[in-house]
């Protein structure tokens, strides 16, 4: 099993993540430089996320059967992403890449297309909400309603 660290998970750590990236992370809006890859045919809208280059090492070594996971074209989302499998766990990713594999059609990727559509729809209301509810009860907004 991968570490659980800032190198295993760049980005996570807190204290290193601006209001601005926290907002791009949240409503997904850090994915559309993927959208270039994806015009180029570097990457596929469907099919088994990338990780980053040092979990590649790590889990290849780990896993034996990793590089099955490359028979087809890496995507913007997956399997492994609606299911909310974090590549630190590298078995549980590797088996829900696995699976998109063997069930791949068209109306498998637009089921996921739509689960994480529905899933990005969810946090961005999710994070308005959470601003909402602060707006609401600080110091100004009830010197409002006094």
């Amino acid at each position: 099993m991968l570490p659980e660290s800032e190198d295993a998970n760049p980005g996570c750590s807190q204290d290193r993540i601006t209001s601005v990236g926290r907002i791009l992370r949240k409503t997904h809006l850090d994915e559309i430089p993927q959208l270039l890859s994806i015009l180029t045919g570097e990457m596929s809208v469907v099919g088994p996320r990338p990780v980053w280059t040092e979990e590649e090492e790590l889990l290849q070594d780990e896993i034996e059967s990793w590089s099955k996971r490359w028979a087809v074209t890496p995507g913007l989302t997956g399997l492994a992403q609606v299911r909310n499998v974090d590549s630190t766990n590298g078995q549980a990713k590797l088996e829900s890449d696995l699976e998109y594999i063997r069930r791949q059609s068209i109306g498998f990727d637009l089921y996921l297309v739509a689960v994480q559509l529905w899933q990005v729809m969810t946090d961005c209301y999710e994070m308005v909400a959470e601003q909402d509810s602060k707006n609401d009860s600080s110091p100004q907004a009830n010197e409002q309603t006094d």
